[in-house]
């Protein structure tokens, strides 16, 4: 495994015209050796996608999210799928709810509405839908030195929305770029063009960062914990959760009187261990009542 590159794609990727040359240049690399070694790994899954990972917060369609927990068999499961791109993560879990999955809609009421059913279809009768309040953290990195999540990004409170702007799902296409010299060429667009609004989009909370993405399954990353805290502080707490790189998504949740726990926030590791400790660490804070990991067992939507 490549670390320097991998490294490289997530933290360092220049946005220019030409980023994957100039990733070449920074690292010292000939630019045909980095577009080989990227295809290979785009090949085997390691590489998802490199580009402008977007904040669907502003797409109108999906502005409200909640994570949804059921009780569900395992075999009917993957059929939460179906409902296309308006469910991002679908995990079986180790918890009471075995089924964790996110769902994005236009409103907390579409969301309820097509929770139940769902429900119905997959004839379950206990589940918990634990609405989106406000998401401090959206970024996901892997420290492959480290062997944990480590990330910097810090969502926007007000993201602006994509017909705000007069954009629309176009701008999907700039999330996965091809390997290429001149990529933006490659899609259609103006490469100063394309950069441009790249950087426009950076400033108002549409784009997250330009970058490439991994598959934590592929580089080693073999668990994965949903950190979940019962507080009676979960914005204090939030912002103080802020300061720790090794989470990646950090969120307050409306909670549910069947899974009261406000604030989740995600690791990702090589070894448990590294994930059992750093939930010792937090549950040291202050305002922190109670926290428990719900470790994933299965990616249901690869």
């Amino acid at each position: 495994m490549d670390f320097e590159l991998l490294m490289a794609i997530q933290y360092e990727l220049p946005l220019s015209t030409t980023p994957l040359v100039d990733l070449a240049e920074k690292i010292g690399r000939s630019y045909e050796s980095i577009e080989k070694a990227l295809r290979e790994y785009f090949s085997a899954g390691v590489l998802k996608r490199y580009g402008a990972n977007l904040n669907y917060r502003a797409f109108p369609n999906h502005k409200q999210s909640s994570l949804v927990g059921f009780k569900v068999k395992e075999a009917f499961a993957k059929k939460i799928n179906e409902l296309g791109d308006r469910v991002k993560h679908n995990y079986l879990r180790d918890a009471e709810f075995n089924v964790w999955f996110t769902l994005k809609a236009r409103s907390v009421a579409e969301i309820e509405e097509i929770v139940s059913r769902l429900a119905h279809e997959l004839n379950v009768e206990d589940y918990v839908i634990l609405p989106t309040k406000r998401v401090y953290k959206m970024d996901v990195k892997y420290d492959l030195y480290r062997g944990i999540s480590w990330s910097y990004g810090i969502e926007p409170e007000r993201v602006a929305m994509l017909n705000e702007l007069g954009l629309g799902e176009e701008i999907k296409k700039l999330e996965s770029l091809p390997i290429a010299k001149r990529p933006f060429l490659e899609i259609g667009m103006g490469e100063e063009e394309a950069v441009s609004l790249i950087n426009e989009l950076l400033k108002k909370g549409v784009v997250r960062d330009f970058s490439g993405v991994l598959r934590e399954s592929k580089i080693g990353f073999r668990f994965n914990g949903m950190n979940v805290i019962s507080t009676d502080h979960p914005e204090r707490l939030a912002k103080r959760l802020l300061e720790f790189h090794q989470i990646t998504h950090l969120i307050e949740r409306i909670p549910s009187e069947k899974w009261n726990y406000p604030v989740y926030f995600m690791v990702h590791a090589v070894e448990r261990k590294a994930i059992e400790d750093f939930k010792d660490e937090v549950a040291k804070l202050e305002d922190v009542k109670d926290i428990k990991v719900v470790y994933s067992r299965a990616n249901l939507k690869p």
